[in-house]
């Protein structure tokens, strides 16, 4: 009995062509759109991160400027004392950097009240401040 013979059958691979059939690749424009838009996205992404940074150091000086400020306050309301009108200047550090200071005590309507002022600088130098606290002290009691 004789089997009756089945064609040999070719298979052409994805990744060949047959000769004459065009290729199905991206065109050197369609590659050279796609760089740009990728280099447009890159430059926002790092414009932001950069500004982010920016943006921390400005929050850490301005915290820290205003502990600064309050552990002045803290240490008038502590000692019980009235302060006396007039201004004062130091330094203190605080975050591993030295911060200056300079505290504005004035009178005010109400005789047992003082307005006090402190503001914090980067430098001794500085003319804008960092941070800037106003508050309120009450005369002792004695």
């Amino acid at each position: 009995m004789s089997h009756p013979t089945k064609p040999h059958s070719t298979t052409t691979h994805p990744s060949r062509t047959a000769p004459g059939s065009r290729n199905q690749g991206f065109t050197l424009l369609e590659i050279l759109i796609a760089l740009a838009i990728l280099a447009i996205a890159l430059t926002s992404i790092i414009s932001v991160a950069s500004n982010q940074s920016v943006n921390v150091a400005y929050l850490r000086d301005k915290t820290l400027a205003h502990w600064v400020a309050m552990n002045q306050m803290t240490e008038l309301q502590v000692t019980n004392q009235w302060p006396a009108t007039g201004s004062k200047k130091g330094k203190e550090e605080m975050g591993l950097k030295e911060w200056h200071w300079q505290r504005e005590v004035s009178k005010t309507p109400d005789d047992r009240v003082r307005q006090v002022e402190i503001r914090v600088f980067r430098n001794k130098d500085d003319e804008n401040s960092v941070t800037r606290l106003v508050s309120f002290l009450s005369q002792p009691i004695k």
